[in-house]
């Protein structure tokens, strides 16, 4: 079998251009994906932290609702109503 000639000139293949090119002709750099755990593990904290927070909150004002069903119905004061209008 004959083996094939090899080209002269051009190529078909491009020559892969350097990194710094693109970002000399005004394009950003994009960051790096990352895995974000810290990000996820922060906002975990957080959701946790609200969760109590809001856990509290709910037993306080059960608290508070139940002292004041205790508490007995006062009867308005005399004269602690709305005033008569005076003409």
């Amino acid at each position: 079998m004959a083996k094939a000639k090899k080209r002269k000139g051009k190529t078909s293949m491009k020559k892969a251009k350097p990194a710094r090119a693109g970002r000399a002709a005004g394009k950003a750099k994009k960051a790096a994906p990352s895995t974000g755990s810290a990000v996820a593990a922060a906002a975990n904290k957080r959701i946790a932290t609200l969760e109590a927070e809001n856990r509290r909150l709910h037993e306080e004002v059960a608290e508070l609702r139940a002292r004041l069903a205790e508490r007995p119905a006062s009867a308005p004061a005399p004269g602690a109503g709305q005033a008569a209008l005076e003409l």
